[in-house]
């Protein structure tokens, strides 16, 4: 790998992994990641999960040490331009700060649902009609049911952010709301994107608690070397060693540009573009088929597809298989632990399978499991790899299906041209099925592949917080760096193998598509 100068630099924090892209000036690419440390609860409460924020500047000194061990400088001082650095980050969790910037308890996490009772109240308070949608999850009514538990929080509150607000804050010591996860968190106007000042005071709050909203993708600071220039306080509220510091050292003159939520960031990482034509499907381990799209499109009621922020000028649409990786490496681990490391010869093995033989295996997405044909008990491993990467392509399909019929119905933009993405798409035979069925729901349209290589290939989020550091450098034009022409390209997925390709299209008719 090579490595040199630092020109780019990314965070991805998600639930169970940090990790840490890097690009220099010359187009080199690489990937650091570590389990994710500081799981807990808040109060010792289940119905409260959390993350301990006091590990987070210890994971971004060991990947940046690690990829400092394999050769990458990250000290600019002396060179013409800055450094740009951004984070993705798990959406929804919930930072509290002290008026003094000390943490008031751990980061309440996406997992938590707690605050059913608080929406239902928020919604009468008709709040939808301002921020859009929310859900337990969200910002908004969490602060209110932890609040609701513990009164005393509001006399010590100073700040209301979220996890990659407060990384942008302990490098920069500017506060700031990134538009990307505030908009998915009831903390904004949907219209008009910026702070719902009305809204958060109808739920009892002081809007003083919550920066304002800087667009993702633009400059929220610079990172500063002396914590004096800043004004920031050590986590202790004083005392003790800063460990923000040397990490403020090594990156002194970096830019902090305004992060995304981890939807987004991966959206964007898969190649999603703001021209509204491109469906990007992402195979990796969660699945999820990816839209943009004007955001003044109103999808028909009782649509399924998830809104989000892309960018000033439009929104994401979102349709999720939670299980996509993860189911097949349950499969693996059931039925072939031995070959997990060869890839190859499973895809290999699925290819040779006669298509009609396959079955579908039913999978439910909540509870995490699978029910397997009763043909299994006497068929070959192919068969099997073949039935279960069968039927993950079936459910993204039918996911495609259903945000094509609410845009279409929305009369919005026409679909012209399908991109699958993710570990699973190295399979020739889950490409061939992914080209079967668009060609199926979308008989003119264009079947690609991401032609991406090294080593974020399929690291999509790290991938699109990088992309997402570099947009100031493009006036927050992401066209630009598509017609760019080398951060996305594309290749011709794979069709189906001749006599094979009206079974695939048969079975996955039969099946919904």
């Amino acid at each position: 790998m090579a490595a040199g100068l630092a020109d780019l630099l990314a965070l991805d924090v998600t639930t169970t992994e940090f990790a840490m892209a890097v690009r220099d000036d010359q187009g080199n690419e690489d990937y650091a990641s570590m389990p994710m440390q500081g799981a807990t609860t808040w109060r010792n409460d289940a119905a409260f999960p959390a993350f301990d924020l006091e590990k987070v500047p210890d994971m971004i000194r060991d990947l940046l040490n690690v990829l400092q061990a394999r050769g990458w400088q990250f000290d600019r001082r002396g060179e013409s331009a800055p450094g740009c650095v951004s984070v993705a980050c798990r959406q929804h969790d919930m930072v509290l700060l002290d008026r003094g910037g000390k943490p008031l308890l751990p980061a309440i996490s996406w997992e938590c649902n707690a605050a059913a009772g608080e929406v239902e109240t928020l919604r009468n308070l008709d709040v939808e009609s301002t921020v859009g949608k929310i859900q337990p999850r969200f910002v908004l009514p969490k602060l209110s049911c932890v609040l609701n538990r513990q009164p005393d929080l509001k006399e010590e509150l100073g700040t209301v952010f979220m996890t990659g607000d407060w990384i942008a804050q302990r490098l920069t010591g500017q506060r700031s709301l990134s538009t990307s996860d505030a908009l998915s968190n009831g903390l904004l106007d949907q219209t008009t994107r910026k702070r719902a000042d009305q809204i958060i005071r109808q739920a009892g709050f002081d809007a003083a608690w919550f920066p304002e909203a800087a667009q993702s993708g633009t400059v929220v600071g610079t990172v500063q070397a002396n914590v004096a220039q800043t004004g920031m306080v050590q986590p202790d509220g004083g005392a003790g060693e800063d460990p923000w510091r040397p990490l403020r050292e090594m990156l002194a003159g970096w830019q902090f540009v305004a992060g995304l939520g981890d939807n987004h960031a991966s959206a964007v990482g898969c190649g999603m573009a703001e021209d509204y034509r491109k469906l990007v499907v992402s195979a990796g381990t969660s699945g999820t088929v990816n839209l943009s799209c004007g955001k003044d499109v109103q999808l028909p009621a009782g649509s399924e597809s998830l809104q989000f922020e892309f960018y000033s000028n439009s929104m994401l649409l979102l349709l999720m298989l939670g299980d996509c990786g993860k189911w097949y490496n349950r499969f693996l681990d059931r039925f072939a632990p031995e070959l997990k490391q060869t890839m190859d010869e499973l895809n290999k093995l699925a290819l040779l399978t006669d298509p009609a033989t396959l079955r579908r295996v039913l999978h439910d997405d909540a509870a995490h499991t699978e029910q397997f044909p009763p043909s299994w008990g006497h068929c070959t491993l192919g068969v099997k790899v073949a039935d279960t990467q069968l039927s993950i392509m079936l459910e993204l399909l039918l996911r495609v299906k259903q945000m094509l019929a609410e845009v279409r119905a929305a009369k919005a933009y026409a679909v012209d041209t399908f991109v699958l993405t993710g570990g699973l798409s190295q399979s020739l035979f889950f490409q061939s099925l992914f080209h079967a069925g668009i060609k199926l729901l979308a008989p003119e349209a264009n079947v690609k592949l991401s032609g991406r290589t090294g080593p974020l290939r399929y690291k999509t989020s790290a991938y699109g917080a990088l992309i997402n550091a570099e947009l100031p450098r493009v006036g927050g034009k992401l066209s630009d760096l598509h017609a760019a022409g080398n951060r996305f390209p594309l290749v011709d997925c794979v069709q189906p193998q001749d006599g094979s390709a009206a079974t695939l299209r048969y079975l996955l008719q039969s099946y919904g598509v």
